[in-house]
C-alpha cells in the first residue's frame, strides 16, 4: 500500500521526487502502516518481548520510510531532481523520523491489544490492533486542527507527519530551527519508549498486560533514564509555544506587547510602534471596516480584531504565514504584517470576515458540504470586489485583456479548486471581476446568496455555460489602454505554483541571491541567479538581476549584451523586457552618458502602463536635462557606480536643488520630499509640502495625479476634511488630471476619500 499510494500521488505536480510535498504525503501515509503492520504483529505475539516489538517497529518505521524516499527517487530519475542533500536531510526529519514514532506507537497499541486478547476482552486482534494503531496518528490531526480552530496558527508540527507550514503561495518552506528543536523532542519521546520496553515484561493477568522489571540495578538504571527521557519529552511540549512549535493568541498577544481599542476593532501591533503610526492601525481598521460593510451590504462582526507583526519573519513565526495575509472569519481576526497608512491589504482581509456573516459551516466560508469544502475562487471573489487593489487597471479591465489574449478559463473552473491552478494573481482578478460583474446585474444580495449556499444557477437563472458567455459579452463592451495586451499578457503568464519547476528550491535561492545583492557581494549574488537558471531557465527575475548586477559591478559589457538580449526577446514578458530597458538607462545614466539614457526613458514612459514605473521613468528623464535636479534624483533613485539609492544623500541633495533654481522653488523637488516624508509617517510636513508642489507648476499629469494622491492620504492621517474635499474637486471638476489614464488608480482615490470622509 505504500508503493502504490505514494507511487501513485507522484505524478502529481510538485510531489514527484524528494521535497515538502512528497515529505507531508509521506507523512500522512507511511507512519499510519508501520503503526498497523507493528500493532497487528505485536498483538499477535510475534514478537517475544515488549522490547522486541518496539525494536520491531523501529524497524518497520525505517524500512516503510525508504520505500517510499525510493518511490521519491524514481519519480526524481523520471522528472528530474531539483536538490538532493537538503531534500533528504528534510525527509528525515519530518516522515522518515515520524514513520520511526509510528513504529513505536505501533508496538504500544499491539502490546495493548495483545493483553485485550489474552483476557478474551477482544476476538479479532487485527481490528484491534489497527484501530489503536490509528488512533495515535488520526488524534495528531485533530489536534493540529483544533489549534486552527481555537488560534491564530495556520502551521503545525506532529509527532507523524512533521512539518505542515500552512499556506499555499508561501514557496520558500523554511521551518528553521523549531524542527529540529521538535524532533529533539521526538528523539526523547523515542529513548524513553526503547528504555520503557527493556524493563518491561509481559503478564497478561495485569489490566495492561506488562508488569515492570526492577529486580536488578541494570534495569533500575534503564528505568531512571527512561523518565528522564519522558521528562524532556514532556518538557519539550510544554515550552512549545516558546520554541516556535505552537501559538496561541495569547502568546501572540503577549510578543507583540500592545493593544488599542476603538469602536468595533480591536488592534494588537508590536510595543515598539510609535503612537502616531498605532493610532493609525487602529482609525484604518475602523475606517475599512466600514467601507467594507457598505459595499457588501452587509452588518460584520460588533467587533473585529487586527493583529498587526513586526514583518514576514515575524508573522512566519508567531502563526505561519510570511508572505500571504490571512483572516479567520469564524474567530473574527485578520493577520497581516505592518504597512502604511492606508494599509494595502487590510480591506481585502476585513472582507473576509464581514463575509463569515453569511458563509457557512464553522469555518463562516462560501463551500460546498456545509462549507467545509471551500470555494477559493467565491472566498476571494468576494474579498477582491470589496476592497479592490490600488491597480491601474481595475479586475474587469484585466479580465478584457485576458479574453483578448486568449487567456481567459471557464468561470465555472475560478468558482471551483480549479482556482488553485492558475497563479494567483490571475485567478484572484479574474474572480473580484465576476463578482462585480454579478453585482452589478443581480445586486450584491444575490451574491451574498450565492456566498451562503444557495446555487448560482437558480439565483440567476442561467446556467455556468450561460452565465459565461454573458459575462464574456459583458467584458466585450470594457475599455482598454493600448498597451493593456501586453501587459497582461506579462502579468498573468506565469503560471501557478503547481506548474513551476522547482519553486521551492527556486525562490529560496534566489531571495538568498537577492540579499547578496543588496549587501555588495555581487559575485556571490551572480552565482546564486546561476544555479536558479540552472534550474529554471524561465526564471526572468532571477536573468535579469544577474545581468544588473553584472553591468553595474562585475563584467559590464556582458552585463550590457545580456540586458540589450534580454530586452529584444519577444518571448520575455513585457515588465521583464521594460526592467532590461530600465536597467540599461539607468546605466548609460551613472556613466554620464545622459542623451541614451534620456532617450531610453522617454520610450519607456510613452508606453508604460504602470502608473508607478511610468511616473518614475518621468522624474528620471527630466533629470537628464537638468543639472539642479540631476544629483538629488540620481541619489533618490539610482545610486552609483559602487552603491545603490542612499535616502541621507538624497535628503541633503534635494534641499540644495531649489536654490539652484532662478526663482528658489522647485515644484518636482516639492513632490518628491513631500511624497517621502508623507510615507514615513510625517504628514504635517507631507501636506505643507505637497501643497508647494500642487502650486506647480509640476511637469507632467502624472506628477499631479500621484501629488494628489499622496495629499489625500495625508489629509485622512490628519482628518483634515477640507483638504480632503479640496482634493476631490479637483479630481472630479473639469481639469481632472486622471482624465485620459486607465480608471484603476482614480477610482481607488476616490475610494481613499470616502472612506475617510464617511
Amino acid at each position: 500500500m505504500v508503493a502504490l499510494l505514494l507511487g501513485a500521488v507522484g505524478f502529481l505536480p510538485l510531489f514527484g521526487g524528494p521535497g515538502y510535498e512528497h515529505a507531508l504525503a509521506s507523512g500522512l501515509i507511511v507512519p499510519s502502516a508501520a503503526a498497523i503492520a507493528t500493532a497487528i504483529d505485536a498483538a499477535r505475539r510475534g514478537s517475544p518481548s515488549p522490547l522486541a516489538s518496539a525494536a520491531r517497529g523501529v524497524i518497520a518505521g525505517l524500512a516503510y520510510a525508504t520505500l517510499a524516499l525510493v518511490t521519491a527517487l524514481l519519480h526524481a530519475a523520471r522528472i528530474g531532481v531539483c536538490e538532493v542533500t537538503s531534500a533528504l536531510v528534510y525527509f528525515a526529519l519530518t516522515a522518515g523520523a515520524g514513520a520511526v514514532m509510528g513504529g513505536i506507537w505501533g508496538a504500544v497499541a499491539g502490546e495493548l491489544a495483545g493483553a485485550l486478547v489474552a483476557r478474551g476482552r477482544v476476538r479479532r486482534p487485527r481490528l484491534v490492533a489497527s484501530t489503536l494503531a490509528l488512533a495515535a496518528p488520526i488524534a495528531g490531526v485533530v489536534v493540529s486542527v483544533y489549534r486552527f480552530r481555537s488560534s491564530a496558527m495556520i502551521f503545525a508540527f506532529d509527532p507523524f507527519v512533521g512539518y505542515f507550514s500552512g499556506t499555499l503561495y508561501d514557496t520558500v518552506i523554511d521551518a528553521g530551527a523549531s524542527l529540529l528543536s521538535y524532533r529533539l523532542g521526538s528523539l526523547a519521546t523515542l529513548a524513553a519508549a526503547l528504555l520503557g520496553a527493556s524493563v518491561l515484561e509481559r503478564d497478561d493477568a495485569r489490566p495492561f498486560g506488562l508488569v515492570l522489571d526492577l529486580r536488578s540495578e541494570a534495569t533500575r538504571a534503564r528505568a531512571a533514564l527512561a523518565f528522564a527521557a519522558g521528562a524532556a519529552s514532556v518538557a519539550v511540549t510544554l515550552s512549545g509555544a516558546t520554541l516556535g512549535h505552537y501559538s496561541t493568541t495569547a502568546s501572540i498577544v503577549r510578543d507583540l506587547g500592545a493593544e488599542k481599542h476603538g469602536p468595533r476593532c480591536d488592534v494588537v501591533y508590536p510595543s515598539t510602534t510609535r503612537e502616531q503610526e498605532a493610532s493609525l492601525l487602529l482609525k484604518d481598521c475602523e475606517e475599512q471596516l466600514a467601507a467594507v460593510e457598505e459595499r457588501l451590504g452587509a452588518k460584520g462582526p460588533a467587533r473585529v480584531r487586527a493583529f498587526f507583526f513586526r514583518d514576514d519573519a515575524d508573522k512566519k513565526r508567531l502563526m505561519g504565514a510570511a508572505h500571504t495575509y490571512i483572516a479567520k472569519p469564524w474567530r473574527e481576526e485578520v493577520y497581516l504584517q505592518l504597512g502604511g497608512y492606508p494599509h494595502p491589504v487590510l480591506g481585502h482581509e476585513l472582507a473576509h470576515v464581514v463575509a463569515g456573516s453569511f458563509g457557512r459551516g464553522a469555518f463562516r466560508i462560501a463551500g460546498d458540504l456545509g462549507g467545509y469544502l471551500p470555494n477559493p475562487g467565491l472566498i476571494e471573489g468576494i474579498a477582491v470586489f470589496a476592497s479592490p487593489d490600488e491597480e491601474d487597471l481595475t479586475d474587469e479591465q484585466w479580465a478584457r485583456a485576458m479574453m483578448q489574449i486568449g487567456i481567459l478559463p471557464p468561470m465555472q473552473r475560478i468558482f471551483s479548486l480549479g482556482f488553485l491552478g492558475d497563479a494567483s494573481a490571475k485567478s484572484y482578478t479574474l474572480a473580484g471581476a465576476f463578482i462585480s460583474w454579478m453585482g452589478e446585474r443581480w445586486g450584491i444580495q444575490v451574491v451574498r446568496a450565492w456566498y451562503g449556499g444557495e446555487d448560482v444557477a437558480a439565483l440567476t437563472g442561467k446556467t455556468w455555460p450561460e452565465l459565461d458567455a454573458a459575462f464574456r459579452e459583458h467584458l466585450a463592451t470594457v475599455e482598454l489602454p493600448a498597451e493593456a495586451e501586453s501587459f497582461a499578457r506579462a502579468k498573468f503568464s506565469r503560471p501557478g505554483i503547481f506548474g513551476r519547476r522547482c519553486p521551492h528550491l527556486v525562490d529560496a535561492t534566489r531571495r538568498e541571491a537577492d540579499v547578496c545583492r543588496d549587501t555588495q557581494r555581487y559575485d556571490e549574488a551572480i552565482r546564486l541567479y546561476d544555479e536558479v537558471l540552472a534550474k529554471d531557465a524561465l526564471d526572468h527575475a532571477s536573468r535579469h538581476w544577474r545581468a544588473q548586477t553584472m553591468r553595474r559591478h562585475g563584467e559590464r559589457e556582458l552585463g550590457r549584451r545580456e540586458l540589450e538580449a534580454l530586452a529584444s526577446r519577444e518571448d520575455v514578458p513585457r515588465t521583464w523586457r521594460d526592467r532590461a530597458e530600465e536597467a540599461l538607462a539607468d546605466a548609460d545614466f551613472i556613466d554620464g552618458e545622459l542623451e541614451d539614457a534620456r532617450r531610453r526613458y522617454e520610450s519607456l514612459a510613452s508606453r508604460s502602463l504602470d502608473e508607478d514605473s511610468a511616473r518614475t521613468f518621468e522624474v528620471k528623464t527630466l533629470a537628464t536635462a537638468d543639472p539642479p535636479a540631476r544629483e538629488a534624483i540620481q541619489a533618490l533613485l539610482l545610486g552609483d557606480a559602487k552603491r545603490g539609492p542612499d535616502m541621507f544623500l538624497a535628503g541633503t541633495a534635494l534641499g540644495r536643488w531649489p536654490a539652484a533654481t532662478p526663482d528658489g522653488r522647485s515644484p518636482l523637488a516639492s513632490y518628491l520630499v513631500g511624497r517621502n516624508l508623507v510615507q514615513r509617517g510625517f504628514y504635517e510636513k507631507g501636506a505643507a509640502t505637497l501643497d508647494d508642489a500642487l502650486a506647480g507648476p509640476l511637469p507632467t499629469p502624472r506628477l499631479v495625479r500621484e501629488t494628489l494622491r499622496q495629499r489625500a492620504v495625508a489629509a485622512c492621517a490628519l482628518d483634515d476634511r477640507a483638504a480632503l474635499a479640496r482634493v476631490r474637486g479637483v479630481i472630479e471638476g473639469p481639469d481632472d488630471p486622471f482624465r485620459g489614464a486607465s480608471g484603476g488608480r482614480r477610482a481607488s482615490t476616490l475610494r481613499t476619500i470616502a472612506r475617510c470622509l464617511r
